[in-house]
C-alpha cells in the first residue's frame, strides 16, 4: 500500500487527538478526584458505587434515628430527675406537716405549695422532644395528662420505636403509667397528691399524712426503676451510634477505594501523555515539512 503524504497527515492528527483526549480524561479525573467519570469507566465499579451510596443513605437514617432515640432518652433522663426532685420535696413538706404541732396557717401554706407540685409533675408528665410528646406511647400527638383529672387520665399503653438497622428496632417511650402510676389506683402519684391536699386540709389526718408518705416512697421507687430502664436503653443507642459510625466509615472507605482517583498514577499518567504529545508534536513537525521538492533537491 502506497503512503501519501494525506495519510501521514491524517494519522498524526489522529494520534495527537487521542493524546489530547487522554489529557482531557485524567485533568477530569485530578479535579474531580473521581476514578469512575461515567458508567463506561468501570461498569462493575459504578455498580458497586451505587451499592455503597444506598448502603449510605440507609445508615444516614439509622444514625439519625440512633441520635434521635438517645436524645429523646437524655431528656428522659432529666425528666426523672426532676420528678424524683418533686417527690423529695413533697416528702420534706408532709412529713413537716405530719408532726402534729404544724399550726392551720402552716398546713394551708404546704397545701398550696403541694398544688403547686403536683402541676409541675403534670408538666413533667406532658414533656416534649421534637414536638412529640413523650409519655403518651405512640400516641406522641396528644398530651397524657390533665391538670384537673391527672389521677384519672389513662395514658396509651403503646411503644414509640425507631429503626436502627434493617431488622433491629429499639423501644424509645415509656408510658406515663409506669412511672406515675396507673389511673385512679392508690400508689398513682397525682392521686397521691391530691390526697395529701385532702388531708392537709383535714384536721387530725396525721395519720394519714404519715401513709401518704410511705405512698410517696412507692412513687420514687417506681420512678427509679425506670429510670434504670431509661439508663439500659441509653447505653444501647450509644452502641448502636458508634456501630453505625464504624459501618459508615468501612462503606466510605470501600467507596474511596473504588471510586477516588490515585492522585499520584494520575499526575504520572498525565506528564507521560504530556510527554508522547510533545514528541508526536515534535516528530509531526519534522515529517510534514518533507515534500517531493525537498527529494528532487
Amino acid at each position: 500500500m502506497r503512503v501519501t503524504n494525506s495519510m501521514q497527515s491524517i494519522q498524526l492528527l489522529s494520534n495527537v487527538r487521542n493524546t489530547h483526549a487522554n489529557i482531557l480524561k485524567w485533568q477530569d479525573k485530578l479535579s474531580t478526584g473521581q476514578r469512575i467519570q461515567r458508567p463506561g469507566d468501570d461498569p462493575v465499579g459504578i455498580g458497586y458505587m451505587m451499592r455503597y451510596n444506598t448502603e449510605l443513605n440507609r445508615y444516614d437514617e439509622f444514625l439519625e434515628n440512633a441520635r434521635t432515640g438517645n436524645g429523646w432518652l437524655r431528656t428522659m433522663d432529666d425528666l426523672m430527675q426532676q420528678s424524683n426532685d418533686v417527690l423529695k420535696r413533697a416528702k420534706d413538706l408532709v412529713q413537716r406537716a405530719a408532726t402534729g404541732t404544724t399550726p392551720d396557717d402552716a398546713r394551708a401554706q404546704i397545701a398550696a405549695e403541694i398544688k403547686q407540685l403536683k402541676e409541675q409533675l403534670v408538666a413533667i408528665g406532658n414533656s416534649t422532644y421534637a414536638g412529640r410528646y413523650m409519655f403518651n406511647g405512640q400516641k406522641t400527638d396528644l398530651p397524657p395528662y390533665t391538670i384537673n383529672n391527672a389521677a384519672n387520665d389513662v395514658t396509651d399503653k403503646g411503644v414509640y420505636y425507631l429503626n436502627v438497622s434493617p431488622s433491629v428496632t429499639v423501644p424509645v417511650s415509656i408510658t406515663g403509667e409506669m412511672i406515675y402510676g396507673e389511673a385512679g389506683a392508690p400508689d398513682n402519684v397525682f392521686k397521691v397528691l391530691d390526697d395529701i391536699i385532702t388531708h392537709l386540709e383535714t384536721p387530725g389526718s396525721q395519720s394519714d399524712l404519715l401513709n401518704d408518705m410511705n405512698l410517696i416512697d412507692q412513687a420514687s421507687d417506681r420512678i427509679s426503676v425506670s429510670w434504670a430502664e431509661i439508663g439500659a436503653r441509653m447505653n444501647r443507642f450509644e452502641l448502636v451510634e458508634n456501630r453505625i459510625l464504624d459501618e459508615v466509615a468501612s462503606l466510605k472507605q470501600l467507596r474511596s477505594e473504588m471510586g477516588d482517583v490515585d492522585m499520584a498514577e494520575a499526575i504520572m499518567e498525565i506528564k507521560l501523555q504530556e510527554n508522547v504529545l510533545q514528541a508526536a508534536l515534535a516528530t509531526g513537525a519534522r515529517i510534514m515539512q518533507v515534500s517531493l521538492v525537498d527529494f528532487i533537491r
